[in-house]
């Protein structure tokens, strides 16, 4: 991210956090960032822009601490799921970011409101693929419907144990419990076939793309790389998935080595989706 852009967004965040989104004014942001009027609308249009973009830069840390932490691993590894829980809660501990979704979704500006709405979405859709991937394809039907409730009981009880006692909220314990938890209803959904949610509901239906798709992707990639090392490793990938029967080993530490070598998002978000292809 452009650095002054970046010194923007972390006078914000201070602001907001320190004042409150509401009270925090375009001037308050320009003083605390030593800016003038001109550099900030060179890069926003408004104040609920300036935040919007801050909310989408930590959310791009989350999604690629979530991816990090996957490579090398299964999938269908429940204890996995458990820490990638884990990641969204401590970050928004971290930010301190609490506060910042209440004004999001509290709202009355249309865009603000939108962009809190594609955010559950995407956190749904991303449980809901999760899911999928540690119970299998038969769990699709209730894969959303899950997702929905897991997400609401860490938030209600992790509430909870902030009303009623002032230790540390026990954040690993949490996410395992819940993961358990979920596990149960997963295997009592698939013997009665019962549920309240369409799969459906929010397009979650969607199919992935090939192997032979992604190989695709991976030469495009590879052919645009600037880094001969980069190159090679996303040629060899691309290699690999177009052979009769991939060697899963083989492509599983190719995908921790670039995972971890890498800081683009949008190739560890690709990668992911290969990971996921060939568990």
């Amino acid at each position: 991210m452009n650095p002054k852009k970046q010194q923007i967004i972390n006078a914000a965040h201070r602001l907001f956090i320190q004042k409150g989104y509401n009270a925090s004014s375009i001037q308050d942001i320009l003083d605390e960032a030593g800016i003038s009027k001109g550099t900030f609308y060179n890069y926003f249009t408004s104040k609920s822009e300036c935040l919007i973009a801050l909310m989408e830069s930590i959310s791009e840390d989350i999604r690629a601490q979530r991816i990090a932490v996957a490579f090398g691993e299964s999938p269908s590894d429940t204890d996995l799921f458990a820490r990638q829980l884990a990641i969204r809660i401590r970050m928004n501990h971290e930010k301190n970011l609490f506060s910042l979704y209440e004004s999001i979704f509290y709202s009355q500006d249309e865009e603000l409101k939108a962009f809190g709405k594609s955010q559950y979405i995407a956190e749904l859709k991303w449980l809901s693929s999760r899911i999928v991937d540690m119970f299998g394809e038969e769990a699709r039907p209730y894969a959303l419907e899950n997702a929905a409730m897991a997400n609401g009981a860490l938030q209600q009880l992790m509430h909870v144990w902030r009303l009623g006692t002032g230790q540390q909220l026990p954040l690993d314990e949490l996410t395992v419990y819940i993961v358990h938890r979920m596990k149960q209803a997963v295997e009592t959904q698939l013997k009665d076939g019962k549920r309240f949610l369409s799969e459906h509901l929010l397009d979650q239906n969607k199919q992935l793309p090939t192997l032979a798709d992604s190989a695709k992707q991976l030469q495009t990639l590879a052919a645009g790389a600037e880094d001969p090392d980069l190159q090679q490793l996303l040629a060899f990938l691309a290699d690999e998935l177009t052979a009769e029967k991939p060697r899963k080993a083989i492509v599983n530490s190719v995908l921790t080595s670039l995972g971890q070598s890498t800081d683009d998002t949008e190739l560890q978000i690709f990668l992911e989706q290969v990971w996921r292809q060939i568990k």
